[in-house]
């Protein structure tokens, strides 16, 4: 159990492998994708600043000629008419910015204000009077000096301006990963779990395989990689069946070639113990014959594990439950007079109970539940019950057991701790202990026949005792 409990735990702590991958996979595709859109936003940063200046350039040519038209008409204010300046109402704009993004000042040789926009400064702005760029006062400014008449003009946007276009085109870039990283999270989760669909059903079929189902795993539709495991999976396999065939052969054959000696034997000792007089002199005959007999029940054991854990000669007939319960308890009956009060027999009383499976093997799993409760509950009723639609309990009111020791008696060779301090009997007095054998048996033919074994301690209504519930498949 506790093997088992630590299996569970780790596979709840781990996670599928196209989990890990998407998990591994989708930080790095993040931060190339970041790695880019800085390498792009860099990039479009320059051309941004370029393109800008390309307008400012191309708008302060066009502008300067539209002044020194005027000029030529005389239509450009002066100093001789009181007047230093002329305000043009119109002003530039660009694209969806806003207004005031792009404003003008023309100036004479004294960098004095002939000419502005209306969103322009009212002071020139302090920049050399040269044809190229500056910077100043937040401002990117491009001057331009007319070729023949002594006349500049200042084309400026603000810098802030700029920033909030590199800004926008930053998160032109960005926004999109924020909003298709998790979509692409279930893409690659999606994309490595099909690739390796493979891998999951070779898991599956693993999973599947045990001491009765060791077949070999397919090999077909398979990576070379996932080949290659299975092939080798398939040779442990192999040699796994042919270790446990070896295995049960040997003890079929040795519990068989027993039973005729052991028989000899006791045919003798009890052949010597009948001509003895009654005496101390009996006693080690009687001892001697005890162990014998409890020699041959541990051989028939055996020879029922061997029988069906091979599965050989199962046939899958229609049986009736409760015709076989009442065979097996007769069995007893007859074997044992005192069973006749303790050995209950409750049937279906309007409906037959029919189940599908083998007679015998039934037989034999039903003998062994009460032998386990006539052997632990060595007081008390037990009660043998077939219940529809297909389920045969077997009742007692033994001491009983926890649930940790219930699930050990399901594996071979476990026993019950009370099991020698509460063991039955037999008939010459002797105690006998179980040999943990049984009720793996049980659960073998169970599970044979399509069915399962099910233990309950207390059972429903009492304060102490075990259930064993024997559930099979219903006869269509």
């Amino acid at each position: 159990m506790e093997i088992k409990k630590a299996h569970l735990n780790q596979g709840r702590r781990t996670r599928s492998l196209s989990w890990a991958l998407t998990r591994a996979l989708l930080p790095w595709t993040g931060l190339l994708w970041l790695a880019t859109s800085i390498a792009v936003g860099w990039y479009m940063q320059h051309e941004l600043e370029a393109q800008l200046d390309a307008g400012l350039m191309q708008s302060g040519e066009r502008l300067l000629d539209l002044a020194s038209h005027d000029a030529r008409n005389h239509r450009l204010p002066s100093q001789r008419d009181g007047t230093l300046f002329r305000e043009e109402v119109p002003h530039l704009h660009l694209g969806n910015a806003g207004p005031s993004v792009m404003f003008y000042q023309v100036v004479n040789e004294r960098n004095e204000l002939l000419l502005r926009s209306s969103d322009a400064p009212h002071s020139a702005l302090p920049v050399p009077l040269r044809t190229g760029f500056a910077t100043a006062q937040g401002l990117r400014i491009y001057t331009l000096a007319h070729p023949d008449m002594p006349m500049f003009i200042h084309v400026a946007d603000t810098l802030e301006y700029r920033r909030a276009a590199r800004n926008e085109t930053l998160a032109g870039l960005l926004l999109p990963l924020l909003v298709l990283l998790p979509a692409y999270a279930l893409l690659i989760r999606a994309i490595t779990r099909r690739t390796l669909a493979p891998a999951g059903r070779l898991a599956r079929e693993l999973q599947q395989r045990d001491g009765r189902h060791l077949a070999p795993l397919p090999e077909q539709d398979l990576p070379s990689e996932l080949q290659t495991i299975a092939r080798s999976a398939n040779h442990l396999l192999q040699r796994l069946a042919d270790a446990l065939d070896t295995e049960r052969a040997l003890a079929a054959n040795a519990a068989h070639e027993l039973r005729t000696p052991l028989a000899t034997v006791r045919l003798h000792l009890q052949t010597a113990l009948d001509q003895l007089p009654a005496g101390s002199a009996q006693a080690p005959l009687q001892q001697s014959l005890a162990a014998l007999e409890r020699l041959s029940r541990r051989c028939e054991k055996l020879l029922q594990l061997s029988r069906a854990e091979s599965g050989a000669a199962l046939a899958q007939e229609r049986v009736n439950l409760g015709q076989l319960a009442a065979v097996v308890a007769q069995e007893f009956w007859a074997a044992d007079a005192r069973l006749l009060q303790r050995l209950q027999l409750v049937l279906p009383e309007h409906t037959d109970v029919w189940v599908r499976g083998d007679f015998d093997a039934l037989a034999i799993a039903l003998r062994n539940l009460v032998e386990n409760a006539q052997r632990y509950a060595p007081a008390g009723p037990i009660v043998l019950e077939v219940c529809a639609p297909a389920r045969c309990c077997v009742r007692d009111q033994g001491p009983g057991m926890a649930p940790a020791q219930i699930a050990q008696l399901l594996q071979r060779h476990q026993r019950g701790q009370a099991a020698c301090g509460t063991a039955s009997p037999d008939a010459h007095g002797v105690r006998v202990p179980g040999y943990g054998l049984g009720l793996s048996i049980v659960q073998t033919i169970a599970e044979r026949q399509g069915g399962r074994l099910v233990l309950v301690s207390p059972p429903v209504g009492q304060t102490s005792g075990l259930e064993a519930v024997l559930k099979l498949a219903p006869a269509q």
